[in-house]
């Protein structure tokens, strides 16, 4: 079980008892899942709870609920895996690498484990990579000197509705905004006239009832954006506020997340504020909680640390990358798609970075530091890693690539995806039922034999 499904799963229950996605106030019995009537992330839990209220009139078994749900998860998941291929096919225009990095993106050990998750980051990962396509259209269109409404109004309207997924979608919705306006420049500057021009023809050739759906969606996202991030911003002066600008004390204090960074900070010692020490813990964190094993059904989060030969190969291909891209800078940000990229993992890894070290420096501790929230941006990353190498590698002999490419794909099946969990884990760890238990206790005999484990320490976070 992934950290907080049962959250998801509980909201997704207190939604599915009201037709409304608005709540009126803080439901009886959710406090322990925060403020959520003012929580900006809402809508993934409202969508799924329409498929919940059809499992409640099928079964009562929530074992049998769960699964069910979960299965829907990873249909969204693979739904974004198959847009993000088209993402980097636009990119690379490489089917080769476009597999092999989907290949190695699948055998990183929590993106299985999230993808078969009740979890709102699975549809985000879905909406991410729909919204990176459609700015890719809207850049083709920009430099054919063409401007297309119905792109526009749709990645628009899109937009709208995954901010309201999950809030960290904001920093990403701003490099896209900062990349067309810097795609529209470069494409259409001192052509103010032609600007005007081309959009008041493409509104006309656009029939009436794709003008209604348009008007009605835009106003339908913007509702709901407005009714939290709004709100929010004019009650509390924060799109996303604390637990306790929402709820009292008592309320927030069955809140997990939040009575935890309570006491780190009543316990703390004064943390050291230098942000390159922080910076490459932080880097640290993301990497190990890519690549390790955790069991949610023990109090502490016990986890096993990761296997060597994944964990080792993504270190040194991130590690490696970085510095290419820094090399090649020059000559891979000339291109403008990989300024989309660059933008991207600029604002929303340093939003990310930003949170966090807030968060430190109030608790006194590394809290919330999950590589899985790198996800949705992953294939970004491999796509300039991509470009750097072909940079790095363009007089090298013809066999060096294949070489590279079998070198990492063997060192990520030496225990990457879900054989992590089969490794890394035992009888504990698995759903209470004697067919699960014995099954699992089959594959780690299978599995163990032939994966190189390395350290097995156990640790607690």
């Amino acid at each position: 079980m992934a950290f907080d499904e049962e959250v998801h799963f509980g909201i997704i229950n207190i939604y599915a008892h009201q037709w409304s996605p608005f709540l009126a106030g803080q439901p009886a019995g959710a406090d322990s899942f925060g403020a959520i009537a003012r929580d900006p992330s809402y809508l993934y839990h409202y969508l799924m709870s329409f498929p919940y209220r059809a499992l409640e009139h099928i079964t009562s078994n929530m074992a049998a609920q769960v699964i069910v749900l979960r299965f829907l998860n990873i249909g969204l998941f693979a739904a974004g895996l198959f847009i993000f291929r088209r993402v980097l096919l636009r990119l690379t225009k490489s089917s080769a690498f476009t597999n092999l990095a989907l290949a190695v993106f699948v055998m990183i050990p929590i993106v299985p484990q999230l993808a078969a998750h009740i979890n709102y980051d699975n549809l985000l990962f879905l909406l991410v990579g729909w919204c990176v396509l459609l700015t890719t259209d809207i850049h083709r269109q920009f430099s054919a000197g063409r401007i297309e409404l119905r792109s526009i109004g749709t990645l628009a309207i899109l937009s709208l509705f995954t901010s309201i997924v999950k809030y960290s979608f904001l920093p990403i919705l701003l490099a896209i905004i900062v990349f067309l306006i810097y795609d529209a420049w470069r494409n259409f500057r001192g052509n103010f006239a032609g600007l005007k021009g081309a959009l008041t023809n493409n509104w006309q050739t656009i029939g009436t009832r794709t003008r209604v759906g348009f008007v009605v969606l835009f106003i339908v996202g913007g509702g709901l954006f407005f009714q939290r991030f709004g709100i929010n911003m004019l009650r509390y002066h924060t799109p996303v506020p604390a637990c306790n600008q929402v709820l009292t004390f008592e309320q927030c204090s069955l809140y997990g997340p939040w009575i935890r960074d309570y006491n780190y900070s009543l316990d703390q010692l004064n943390p050291n504020p230098n942000p390159l020490r922080y910076t490459a813990s932080w880097f640290y964190g993301l990497w190990y909680r890519m690549f390790f094993a955790i069991n949610s059904k023990s109090r502490d989060y016990q986890n096993f640390a990761p296997l060597p030969l994944p964990a080792g190969a993504m270190a040194l291909l991130a590690s490696s990358s970085f510095v290419l891209i820094l090399v090649y800078a020059k000559r891979i940000f000339a291109q403008p798609l990989f300024v989309l990229c660059g933008l991207v993992l600029i604002f929303y890894c340093g939003a990310l970075w930003f949170d966090n070290f807030k968060a430190y420096m109030h608790t006194g501790n590394e809290v919330a530091v999950n590589g899985r929230y790198l996800l949705v941006v992953l294939p970004l990353a491999m796509a300039l890693a991509w470009r750097a190498w072909s940079y790095a590698l363009a007089q090298a002999n013809g066999w060096v690539k294949p070489a590279i490419s079998a070198a990492v794909l063997l060192l990520f099946l030496q225990g990457g995806g879900v054989m992590t969990f089969i490794v890394r884990s035992d009888a504990n760890w698995d759903w209470s039922n004697n067919t699960v238990i014995q099954v699992n206790n089959a594959a780690r005999k299978i599995i163990a034999p032939v994966v190189i484990e390395g350290n097995k320490s156990k640790y607690g976070l």
